[in-house]
């Protein structure tokens, strides 16, 4: 499915035949190239290549191309801040932005664009800074934006005055190829190699920092030591690169447990916890239960960062500060008495003086876990069942047993033991390949399958707390009046289906039953596209007893169309079940009742605990028409704008 994908993408270049390097969503800024044009927000879809960075007005094969840069016209790529008063605020404070400046007829032009993460950030000011490695670059820039009459960050009045701040050295890591003897590059499929003669550039080695931790138990893959250094020899694959250790051996590493020397920033700190929410910080300090435990992450408001502080003083509680920067000489404080020139500066000081913080900071939090692997092993989705020891059950369902599970004596898994001829095993084998690859912070990963045997085992990675469903009914009497812990965990199931909306994955099955509960109250969504490989007639036809009806739409309940809108409406009946803390959607009403009801346009009425914003989100994943529910991406934003409304 990926590859297919893969090739519309290549092929819908402008009629050229350039390889697609990156490609995906962004919000545009209007570039404003006339005097008195309004500033405004888009939605584009960016494709980058060797050449261009192209934007287009939707995704797919009938989009219409916006404009293009070419990557030889760009003198740099940078992080932006945007106070944009006149445009969209709501955009420019949810977005991660990054501005990219070139020229164009002699011509001086930044075009800004916003990310939904700070991963996509950097993943795209790498790839365009590896890419145009060559170029002659500005040594300075403007971290603001022109108002139409002065630059915000410095308050210069000219619009081609020389910038303020120095841009960050770039790394010449992959740089484009130059073709020998064809002036047409082929396209290169995923692990193919292209046909034209290629010269290849001289570069410098791509060195990563490890974060975490990692055990080769494979062979092929290569151990990781925390906070040593890497050269990267190969990161051609996605989620696992070929590297260097100090010594000169080679392997495969998880890519998701290192970050580039250069781009790693606060990533190399314990007390730095990043997209962590308020909620998700207070709840892990309240359980480590120490005067002076600390977290620093990103705030709320975008670019920004936040220092949450447990203290028992008077008594014990979080309190939040926002780290301020100055705008003469850019130090950072938390009090204007005390500025330092960096963030770890300021926290290094506040370890010695509390400055006007309820307590000194004495101790972030032990190690948090890491990440789970897209898969066990470099290229490894098929599991030998003899290296899985099997402990006890966690639960059984439609699909058979869940028991949790040791692979080689160390990593935690959840071990989903498939009843025979529930489903259809050999579709879902050749599935399983690509799905293992999905990956994300919000998505239960997919370590592999024990497919050699029967019944064929599904292994996953080990969620400790369980079901959300369960975890909701658990905690109903601490959760239930906990607005913003409730907001946070629909927050983080909109995150994962967004990832999987974008990566054309309908999940079909989506429920509190289906998501699960991991340490530190993150929240996963599992079993994603498994109903897809049900042979159980019950199940998949609409007249069954066993078919999620209360958490159908009505083009499931008429026609069986799946998409990602009718996972938009289950999302929906999954955010009442939050907010009810696990109570059963339209309460006792059979299946047909509730059929007839949604038919007639009868929605689940607000819950208690739900703020009317909320509720109005759910009522807009109820729209009876498909094409009038949002996307995920458009729900994670509205949500989020919710979130800061409750905290600020």
């Amino acid at each position: 499915m990926l590859v297919k994908d893969y090739c519309k993408a290549v092929m819908a270049c402008n009629n050229e035949e350039e390889e697609v390097i990156k490609q995906g969503l962004m919000i545009k800024r209007s570039q404003n190239k006339k005097r008195f044009s309004p500033v405004n927000y888009k939605s584009r879809w960016f494709v980058l290549t060797r050449k261009h960075l192209i934007y287009y007005d939707t995704e797919g094969e009938k989009r219409k191309e916006k404009g293009r840069i070419s990557l030889k016209s760009i003198k740099f790529v940078e992080i932006a801040t945007l106070q944009d008063l006149s445009a969209d605020s709501s955009v420019v404070q949810t977005g991660l932005p990054l501005q990219i400046g070139y020229v164009e007829s002699g011509q001086d032009y930044v075009l800004y664009v916003l990310t939904n993460e700070n991963q996509e950030r950097d993943d795209w000011i790498n790839a365009l800074r590896s890419l145009c490695a060559h170029n002659d670059v500005n040594n300075t820039f403007h971290n603001g934006v022109w108002n139409g009459k002065r630059w915000s960050c410095c308050r210069a009045s000219t619009r081609n005055s020389a910038g303020c701040t120095n841009t960050t050295t770039w790394p010449a890591t992959t740089a484009p190829q130059e073709t020998v003897s064809n002036p047409v590059t082929t396209p290169t499929m995923p692990g193919g190699t292209p046909s034209a003669k290629v010269k290849e550039p001289m570069t410098r080695p791509k060195i990563v920092i490890a974060l975490y931790p990692f055990k080769a138990i494979e062979g092929g893959d290569l151990s990781l030591e925390k906070g040593a250094e890497y050269e990267v020899i190969d990161d051609a694959q996605e989620h696992w690169w070929k590297v260097k250790d100090s010594t000169g051996t080679v392997g495969y590493i998880p890519s998701n447990y290192v970050k580039e020397k250069e781009l790693i920033g606060l990533q190399k700190y314990e007390w730095y916890v990043g997209d962590m929410s308020r909620q998700r910080a207070e709840s892990l300090l309240k359980q480590e239960e120490k005067e002076g435990c600390f977290v620093v992450r990103n705030s709320s408001t975008k670019g920004l960062y936040t220092l949450s502080l447990y203290t028992k003083v008077p008594h014990p509680h979080v309190k939040h500060y926002h780290i301020k920067q100055n705008g003469r000489n850019g130090d950072f404080y938390l009090s204007e008495k005390h500025t330092c020139p960096s963030i770890p500066d300021l926290i290094n000081y506040h370890r010695h003086n509390s400055g006007g913080l309820a307590s000194r900071l004495k101790a972030s939090p032990c190690d948090r876990p890491a990440p789970p692997t897209a898969g066990l092993s470099h290229d490894k989705w098929e599991i030998d069942p003899a290296e899985l020891l099997l402990m006890e059950e966690l639960g059984s369902g439609q699909f058979g047993v869940v028991r949790r599970g040791k692979w080689r004596g160390c990593i935690d898994t959840a071990v989903k033991m498939m009843k025979e001829g529930t489903m259809s095993e050999d579709d879902f084998i050749e599935e399983a390949k690509v799905m293992t690859k999905l990956q994300h912070s919000n998505l239960v990963q997919l370590y592999g399958v024990c497919s050699k045997h029967r019944p064929i085992y599904i292994v996953t990675e080990y969620m400790k707390h369980g079901s959300l469903l369960n975890y909701l009914r658990r905690h109903e009497n601490t959760l239930g009046g906990n607005v913003d812990l409730l907001l946070d965990m629909c927050i983080q199931v909109c995150k994962g289906m967004a990832y999987l909306e974008r990566h054309n994955y309908i999940h079909r099955d989506l429920a509190a039953r289906n998501c699960l509960v991991g340490s530190e109250n993150v929240v996963k969504v599992a079993d994603f596209g498994l109903a897809r490989y049900v042979l159980d007639d019950q199940y998949t036809s609409s007249g069954g007893t066993k078919f999620p009806i209360k958490w159908a739409p009505p083009e499931v309940l008429n026609y069986t169309r799946f998409s990602s809108k009718s996972d938009v409406w289950a999302y929906g009946v999954l955010m009442w079940e939050v907010f009810t803390c696990g109570k059963m959607p339209y309460g006792r009403l059979k299946n047909t009742e509730v059929v007839e009801r949604v038919q007639r346009g009868i929605i689940l009425q607000r819950p208690q605990a739900c703020l009317k914003e909320v509720y109005e989100i759910m009522k807009l994943c109820w729209a009876h028409c498909p094409e009038d529910r949002p996307s995920f991406r458009a729900l994670k934003e509205q949500l989020s704008i919710v979130g800061q409304s409750i905290t600020d």
